[in-house]
C-alpha cells in the first residue's frame, strides 16, 4: 500500500483563472501521471486559510516524490506554473497510525473534507496519544466526522499533525461544528496541542467546473501556441 502523500498547495493568480485552468488540465494532471504522481484528490478551500487549492498524491515511498519532483521536465513545468499560481509550497506526510473504520475511505465527488491541523506541546506526548485515541477519534465519529486518515509531517511546511475527515454535504460539516462536543473537543486539545487550525474544503473538480460555467468559452479557446506564450515554452 503507498503510504507516503504528496501535498501540493497554492492559490490561483486572480484574473489568471481561465490559463490555470486551461493548463492544470492540459499539463500539470499529464505530466505528473507521467513521472507516477497522479493525484488521488484535489481540494478547494471554502473555509478556512490560504493557500487556497490542495493537490494530494500518494507514493510508494520519499526516494519516488524525491525523484519525480527533481526530474528536469517537472521542474521545467513548475518554473511555467509560478506564472499562473501563488504561494506554491509542498510538503510529504506519513501515516500517524490512527485506524478506524474508515480508513483509507475514497472520496465521492460530492464529498466535503474537514481538514484539521496541530503541533503537539513539547513533553505532552504521552498525554496527547491517549487523548487522541480515547477522545479525539471517538467523538469526531459522535458527530458526524469519522476521521478517515490521520498524517505526520515529514519534510515541508505545515504543522506536525493533519487529520483528514469526509461528511457527505456542508449541511453535515455545519451540524457538526455546531454540536458543543466540537468545542468541547478543541477546547480539551488545548492543552496538548497548539496553533491548531480547521478547514472545509470541496472537490478542486468542483472549483474548475464553476470556472468552466463562468469562462467556458474562453477556457476552450486557448490555443497551445497561446498558452505557451502566456507561461513560457516547455522545454522538450
Amino acid at each position: 500500500m503507498k503510504e507516503t502523500k504528496l501535498v501540493q498547495t497554492w492559490n490561483p493568480i486572480p484574473g489568471r483563472k481561465q490559463e490555470y485552468a486551461a493548463f492544470v488540465a492540459r499539463e500539470l494532471h499529464p505530466l505528473m501521471k507521467a513521472l507516477g504522481l497522479e493525484a488521488v484528490s484535489g481540494w478547494y478551500t471554502l473555509i478556512g486559510g490560504s493557500p487556497a487549492v490542495r493537490f494530494e498524491t500518494l507514493a510508494d515511498s520519499l526516494d519516488h516524490v524525491e525523484n519525480a519532483l527533481g526530474d528536469p521536465h517537472f521542474r521545467c513545468l513548475m518554473d511555467r506554473f509560478m506564472n499562473l499560481v501563488t504561494q506554491y509550497a509542498t510538503s510529504v506526510l506519513q501515516p500517524a497510525g490512527w485506524m478506524t473504520m474508515y480508513h483509507w475511505r475514497v472520496p465521492s465527488p460530492q464529498d466535503i473534507k474537514v481538514l484539521q491541523a496541530w503541533d503537539v506541546l513539547p513533553g505532552e506526548l504521552e498525554g496527547y496519544e491517549r487523548f487522541v485515541r480515547d477522545v479525539y477519534l471517538p467523538q469526531m465519529e459522535e458527530i458526524g466526522l469519522g476521521v478517515t486518515a490521520g498524517w505526520h509531517l515529514m519534510v515541508g511546511s505545515g504543522r506536525q499533525v493533519l487529520s483528514e475527515s469526509l461528511a457527505p454535504n456542508l449541511a453535515c460539516v455545519s451540524k457538526a461544528f455546531e454540536d458543543d462536543r466540537y468545542l468541547q473537543l478543541i477546547l480539551r486539545m488545548e492543552d496538548l496541542a497548539t496553533h491548531h487550525e480547521s478547514r472545509v474544503l470541496i472537490r478542486h473538480r468542483g472549483f474548475l467546473e464553476m470556472l468552466h460555467n463562468i469562462h467556458g468559452r474562453a477556457i476552450r479557446e486557448i490555443a497551445p501556441d497561446a498558452m505557451h506564450a502566456m507561461v513560457g515554452p516547455l522545454d522538450e
